[in-house]
């Protein structure tokens, strides 16, 4: 390895990132990984009018068979690589090591990669935001209300429309702590517990709103400038909430998005380090390799004035 600027993957910090990345951010939740084997390309998209058409005909014999034709359209992708770096002079482990952190690398990698992270969560909360999902107002009023809110008939509603665009597995209510927190607690969902509010099982709401999964949306982020106090700020919008398809891998899988990830660029997320001899120092960097994609604005549901 060169003193200056070679890179060395390193499969351990990659490892360590990935496993403190999934305690705190949901984006590859929401929008699942595909690996694709180009950095930019197209994939095919079949519009709702090419399916469960009546079609089929009557045919006499001798005579040729029915035929229908196909069509579809092509949509972009290109995966960009986000990435930085962080500066270990050996002067400052020396230090870290005298005073009990026995891998300051890695403490250093891990913010790095909380920092990575911060931004593929951003990017995902803002394209659902703008994705142009069928958009309806929630029933009776805000979670705030707790008296008129009616989330169950929202949530319900959401998923007959999505059974009637074919979407019957795999769906997900995809909403922020806060208002999670304050929709349990609507007269409208206590009542389904016990008759009484007293909450029991979660599989109890979840067959209520006829969902398979709640994803929870807790992540917040330090939105101040440099230097200045901390801001935790959330990342995902309290005030609406979503009830989709989620699925990840092949697009045939179904789902309405995915991250994709190119591999030889970094891939979801990757960490390598190199020595810089000028200055005496080691240098961590994690990389990634992504682009966030709706692939179908007909499988999720966005409800807004919650």
């Amino acid at each position: 390895m060169s003193f200056y600027t070679s890179s060395t993957f390193n499969p351990v910090l990659s490892e360590a990132l990935n496993k403190i990345g999934l305690n705190k951010f949901v984006g590859t939740q929401v929008l699942p990984v595909r690996d694709v084997s180009t950095k930019s390309g197209q994939y095919a998209v079949f519009g709702d009018d090419q399916f469960d058409i009546n079609a089929s005909k009557e045919r006499a014999a001798g005579s040729l068979f029915p035929r229908r034709d196909f069509s579809y359209d092509q949509q972009d992708y290109s995966c960009k690589q986000y990435a930085l770096e962080g500066v270990l002079p050996d002067e400052d482990e020396s230090k870290a090591n005298d005073d009990g952190i026995s891998d300051a690398a890695g403490a250093i990698a891990q913010k790095l990669q909380r920092d990575l992270m911060v931004g593929h969560e951003l990017r995902v909360a803002t394209l659902m935001t703008g994705a142009g999902f069928n958009e309806t107002a929630q029933t009776g009023g805000a979670m705030s209300d707790p008296d008129a809110a009616k989330p169950i008939a929202s949530i319900q509603n959401a998923v007959e429309r999505l059974n009637g665009n074919g979407f019957y597995d795999g769906l997900a209510l995809i909403i922020e702590t806060s208002l999670f927190n304050e929709m349990i607690n609507t007269n409208d969902v206590r009542g389904i517990f016990n008759g009484n509010g007293q909450y029991t099982d979660r599989q109890v709401i979840l067959d209520a709103l006829g969902v398979n999964q709640i994803i929870l949306t807790p992540t917040r982020y330090n939105s101040a400038a440099k230097g200045k106090a901390a801001n935790r700020t959330k990342i995902w919008n309290d005030a609406e909430y979503y009830v989709g398809q989620v699925a990840g891998g092949d697009f045939a899988n179904g789902g309405f998005g995915r991250t994709l990830s190119y591999g030889p660029d970094g891939g979801v997320f990757a960490a390598e380090d190199y020595r810089d001899e000028p200055i005496k120092s080691q240098v961590l960097r994690v990389l990634n390799s992504v682009d966030e994609v709706i692939i179908n604005t007909n499988a999720c549901e966005r409800i807004t004035s919650a």
